[in-house]
């Protein structure tokens, strides 16, 4: 996948990063279905159950999740079962949220670390300032002075980190931590994130 599109995707699901599963990432179980089961096979159904189970649940549930069949031996005689005749689990591992459809698998690593929940926190001010923005009438081509403050130490470290991406992204041409100065701008209470900032068209 060129790199343009795959930045373009984890800008989209606001991911840090995008790369190609290197083996599993969820645990398979697979039941037969006795009932789908018993309208083909009868009186074989035991004996096609037990050649089901016998089979790696991986190896089916690939086969089946991809739309596929798969073949089993039953009674030395073989017999192709599809999506219709098993229940098929699967289980993320931790640390992971996977969906899989139509064959494809999709994975978000969704362990926090503390430089995600610093980057997560910039971000959400980010999100909080531009709401500010059209609040405040400004336009969106119209640059900002910013001002903020806030007790709580994880935000102190966020936007002290992420300053220049703060500023980047509110066209800011100053981000300055302290109180509200002597030309502060509006003043913005975001009491759920513990930080109040003022900011005002240069």
């Amino acid at each position: 996948m060129p790199g343009e599109l795959r930045a373009q995707i984890a800008a989209e699901l606001n991911v840090s990063e995008l790369e190609v599963l290197g083996g599993e990432l969820v645990d398979y179980s697979v039941k037969p279905n006795f009932r789908a089961l018993g309208r083909r096979f009868g009186a074989r159904t035991p004996a096609v159950a037990a050649a089901i189970i016998a089979v790696p649940a991986a190896d089916v549930a690939r086969a089946v999740l991809a739309g596929g069949t798969f073949v089993v031996e039953s009674l030395d005689e073989p017999v192709t079962v599809g999506a219709d005749d098993v229940i098929v689990t699967q289980t993320p591992r931790e640390g992971w949220a996977v969906a899989t459809d139509a064959g494809e698998t999709v994975a978000i690593d969704i362990t926090v670390s503390p430089e995600l929940r610093r980057e997560g926190l910039a971000r959400e001010v980010i999100r909080r300032i531009q709401e500010a923005r059209k609040s405040d009438g400004l336009e969106v081509t119209d640059r900002i002075r910013l001002r903020w403050f806030s007790q709580d130490p994880d935000m102190v470290a966020a936007l002290t980190e992420y300053a220049g991406l703060v500023a980047r992204e509110v066209l800011a041409v100053e981000v300055l931590e302290g109180g509200p100065g002597t030309d502060p701008g509006r003043e913005h209470v975001e009491g759920d994130l513990g930080l109040t900032f003022w900011l005002g068209r240069i």
